[in-house]
């Protein structure tokens, strides 16, 4: 059966002054590329058969678009206010989708963009493991799936674990440690270096800000690669792990992303970006189920060295 690639191009003139804009909207092969100058994905609205990309700092003149696609009913954009524009996906039924994010484009993949070591999805943005060379089953065994030889002071290292209670300072840990030494650490998604710094407790670490509301940090670094104000493109080398570093025992990534400024679970969003991949699953709940007793096994370690003192 033939297939017939639909490929249309939409070219939006640039806007009078200085302004940003959108300069091309393309849909082939089931991605819709939007092309602008330094416009900004600020959020992104999902309805039933709705998805709405929010574009601050921007502006347009309106466009429409039918892809041939059976599921999209059609694309427009329009000046929704005098720095935001929104562009509306209609669907037929049901959609998934990914976007992946560079300097000067979006692409809005139907269903799912094609990248081998994506970890998991956001307000419909990809991140991918933030270790480089790494797949997302290394990613789960040298985290979740690990027990730390110092599991007092060093702690578990999954989201919420408790950290300092061995020394009467209790407070929860708000990302993943990813468990690697001398390697490459990288750019989960395209966004703007914000931080480059070194804490007594953190060592070295990078914050990236991305669209989105998405901020991403890297600690517990010997080096870093980027200086602040730098743009990276995803998997961009940033950092490296070379033993510990601030307050770690052992060598590793603490890896850890924030939604609207609030940290957030990461395990949540794998499982439902890997909902349909069996083999990952299993090995989750395999870990979580082990984690229950890990919890309880340094709970009564940290017990004994707390008399032993």
């Amino acid at each position: 059966m033939n297939k017939t690639i639909f490929f249309l191009v939409i070219i939006l003139f640039p806007l009078i002054g200085k302004a940003n804009y959108i300069e091309k909207v393309l849909f082939t092969e089931s991605v819709i590329n939007i092309q602008h100058r330094s416009c900004y994905l600020k959020r992104t609205i999902e309805e039933k058969n709705t998805l709405i990309l929010v574009l601050g700092n921007c502006k347009t003149k309106n466009g429409q678009i039918t892809p041939l696609h059976p599921n999209i009913v059609n694309i427009h954009w329009a000046q929704h206010d005098k720095r935001t524009v929104w562009l509306v996906v209609k669907f037929l039924n049901k959609y998934n989708f990914e976007i992946s994010l560079s300097k000067h484009q979006y692409n809005i993949c139907l269903p799912v963009c094609k990248q081998s070591n994506g970890l998991l999805k956001i307000n419909g943005i990809l991140l991918q493991v933030p270790v480089q060379n790494m797949t997302v089953n290394d990613f789960l065994d040298n985290s979740i799936g690990f027990l730390p030889k110092d599991l007092v002071k060093d702690g578990l290292p999954h989201f919420g674990a408790k950290r300092d209670d061995w020394n009467g300072k209790i407070r929860k840990h708000r990302g993943y440690d990813v468990y690697v030494n001398n390697i490459n650490i990288v750019a989960a998604a395209y966004g703007k270096v914000t931080k480059v710094r070194k804490t007594k407790r953190a060592g070295l670490y990078i914050k990236i800000h991305h669209e989105g509301q998405l901020d991403t940090l890297y600690i517990h670094l010997k080096k870093a690669f980027v200086t602040e104000g730098q743009i990276v493109n995803a998997g961009y080398v940033i950092g490296k792990v070379d033993g510990p570093v601030g307050n770690a025992i052992a060598p590793q990534l603490h890896f850890e992303i924030k939604l609207n400024k609030t940290s957030v679970d990461p395990l949540v969003f794998i499982e439902k970006f890997y909902r349909w991949n069996r083999n990952i699953i299993n090995k989750i709940r395999k870990y979580k189920s082990l984690l229950t007793t890990n919890i309880k096994s340094r709970n009564r370690k940290v017990k004994i060295f707390l008399k032993s003192k």
